[in-house]
Formats: structure tokens, sequence, C-alpha cells
């Protein structure tokens, strides 16, 4: 399973990720201040998991007809609570989460939305 980080992912999340064996692409190492306009006209992005702490991502997907990715994964929880945030990114992909989803993480539990009929998958 591939995952792409966010650049406003904390880099201690991606490599906690990257510990219990993911493979993590970390914006913030790899396309530093690019749009998300940019990252999902990438060619690969319909095969990664995107997780982003952004909330404006979805509506790229959602409502402006870009390419989306395989799902996404939103962290609603503050940046200084980075380890409870890779532990419940990691519960979360252990569970498994199905392509077409977006999962919002909160402090009370989880949302699961499909992506609405006709989005265009990269």
């Amino acid at each position: 399973m591939r995952l792409i980080a966010d650049q406003n992912v904390h880099r201690r999340v991606v490599k906690r990720l990257r510990e219990a064996g993911y493979e993590v692409e970390h914006i913030q190492e790899t396309m530093p201040g690019r749009s998300d306009e940019d990252l999902l006209r990438r060619a690969d992005i319909g095969e990664a998991i995107f997780i982003t702490g952004d909330k404006g991502f979805g509506d790229w997907t959602f409502n402006k007809g870009l390419p989306r990715p395989r799902a996404i994964l939103l962290s609603r929880l503050p940046q200084p609570e980075w380890a409870t945030t890779a532990d419940r990114l990691i519960a979360c992909l252990e569970r498994g989460i199905a392509p077409g989803q977006m999962v919002t993480i909160t402090k009370s539990g989880e949302r699961i939305k499909p992506f609405p009929p006709g989005a265009n998958n990269g």
C-alpha cells in the first residue's frame, strides 16, 4: 500500500508510519511548496492513499473534478498530538480503507464519506 503524506503532516507521523512498515512519500521531502492541484495531477495519484490535515483538500477531489487518490485520510487532530495521530492513522490502515473513500479522523472518532459518483480517478 503506497501512502503520500501532504506537507502539513508532521515529520514524526511520517517516521512512525515508515517504522510500521508503510511506504510513505512525504511531500515536504519530495515536492515542497507544491499546490494541492499539482499533487492531484500526478500520474500516480490514483494508486496512493493521501494523508493530509488540510480539510480543503477534499474540495479539489469532490467538487472541482481533479483526479483523486485511491483514498484520503484527513486528520483533524492537533499537530502537537503527532503520536496520537500516527497511532490513529496506523489503526485505520490496519483495518483497511476501501478505494474511493475519505476518512476523517477526529478526537471523537472517524467519519467515512465515499467519493461522489463520477469523481475523477487519476
